[in-house]
């Protein structure tokens, strides 16, 4: 690779890895060498991931060192102790789990021991691992600078080892925010004081902190005021162009049926109750919804949601696909009319801008999206992307339905499509060239 500057990745999420949260480092190892950076990625070794994709090995370019280190995974012993099968979501299913299952005895022994034994994440037995085999990697390539990237929150402890043994520049890369976040364990007492000093250490400790939305660094900083100064800056995840190119299209089944897509998981909380009560209360004003309409599920889907897709109101309505590898989930994104974006209505949420909420945009048709308002809200808006509806109203979705039904017998959905000159910043490509200069700026300092 010649001269190109060098940077070291520590990253969880990474292929054989699936999923959502292996997309933006996925992308800027892709891309760097495209700016004059070659990456080097530190991850683990047989991490026990709650999807796997095989199909992603094929994005990274051939000659990317990569090293990985062992784990000491936690998480068959969950398995054992709560029956939960290889590939069912853990990450989700625990954390946002439905009351049923929240009652179980091994659920709750499970959760306790996660709060006060994994801090800040079940990931932490990765870190005696990962710490050495980084100073190998930074030696052998000589390398000048460093990027985690968390979730796990493991990986910022590990670059913060990392930049405290080397004096090296650090760079801390948030996708979601961390303490009390809707994705992280809720803790109290000493957890809590432990997993907050652990969040202001590496806040202070990071030469660069970088978030994907403004929500997510309000939320750090509010924690933090003492540590707000010019160290902070935003870099949204994207959607990568090429991954919408030469996909051959799904053979047409459904004919003159609006088709609305999900894709991604659906557990406790992240459920579509709301809407499917609107489309039901819909379905027995008039029968034609049952016939001209199907919502499309492409995902892991918890137990008490299949069972309300499995209502006889329902009927012909709901078709589920089981997780599919990237390539093939662009297929149905392509091919619906409407794309249906789920966020939960909880104050936290304001922040979020979901990696799929840019695939969406990629795959240029409308959004309706599900959202409290809040920076994904205003996006959709501000881009003329779709629509936004109260999550929890089931008066508004009833309404929004009928406007997009409407649009669709008009052929007019597409007016709700974001112009392709707007979304060029969102391209991961361009996103990734952002990043190479944060590094070039860091590793002057």
């Amino acid at each position: 690779m010649g001269m190109s500057k060098k940077v070291l990745i520590i990253t969880y999420y990474f292929p054989p890895s699936g999923g959502a949260g292996v997309q933006r480092c996925l992308k800027f190892v892709k891309y760097l060498p495209d700016f004059g950076w070659q990456p080097v990625v530190l991850t683990a070794r047989d991490a026990d991931y709650p999807a796997y994709d095989e199909s992603l090995l094929a994005e990274i370019p051939p000659d990317i060192p990569i090293y990985r280190s062992k784990i000491f995974e936690p998480y068959h012993f969950y398995r054992r102790l709560t029956g939960k099968q290889q590939g069912e979501s853990l990450d989700i299913a625990t954390l946002s789990r439905d009351s049923v299952q929240a009652q179980k005895w091994s659920e709750r022994l499970a959760e306790s021991i996660r709060s006060w034994f994994f801090i800040p994440d079940a990931r932490i037995g990765w870190k005696p691992f990962a710490v050495p085999v980084g100073l190998q990697a930074i030696r052998e390539h000589n390398i000048p600078i460093i990027l985690s990237s968390a979730p796990p929150y493991t990986c910022h402890l590990i670059g913060r080892a990392l930049k405290q043994k080397t004096g090296l520049p650090w760079v801390a890369d948030f996708r979601d925010s961390w303490v009390n976040w809707f994705s992280a364990a809720k803790r109290t007492g000493l957890p809590h004081k432990i997993e907050l000093r652990l969040e202001h250490d590496v806040l202070k400790t990071a030469d660069c902190i970088l978030s994907v939305s403004p929500g997510i660094q309000a939320d750090l900083q509010s924690r933090h005021s003492n540590l707000i100064d010019h160290r902070w800056r935003q870099l949204p995840n994207g959607f990568d162009g090429a991954d919408f190119e030469d996909i051959p299209p799904l053979p047409p089944g459904t004919d003159n049926k609006l088709v609305i897509t999900y894709s991604g998981s659906l557990y406790g909380n992240r459920n579509p109750n709301f809407l499917m009560q609107a489309l039901q209360e819909l379905v027995q004003e008039d029968a034609q919804w049952q016939a001209t309409v199907q919502l499309v599920f492409v995902g892991r889907i918890g137990k008490p949601i299949q069972q309300r897709f499995a209502q006889p109101i329902f009927s012909g309505m709901i078709k589920q696909i089981e997780y599919l590898p990237h390539k093939e989930c662009i297929k149905y994104l392509l091919a619906a009319d409407v794309l249906l974006l789920l966020i939960d209505d909880v104050p936290a949420n304001k922040g979020i801008l979901t990696g799929k909420l840019f695939e969406y945009l990629g795959a240029r048709r409308p959004i309706l999206a599900l959202a409290p308002e809040g920076d994904a809200a205003n996006l959709i808006r501000e881009l003329r992307a779709g629509f936004v509806t109260a999550p929890k109203s089931v008066v508004q979705i009833k309404q929004t339905l009928k406007q997009i039904r409407k649009l669709w017998l008009q052929h007019r959905l597409s007016d709700y499509i974001a112009d392709a000159d707007q979304t060029e910043a969102l391209e991961r490509r361009a996103l990734t060239g952002q990043l190479a200069q944060i590094l070039d700026h860091n590793l002057h300092l």
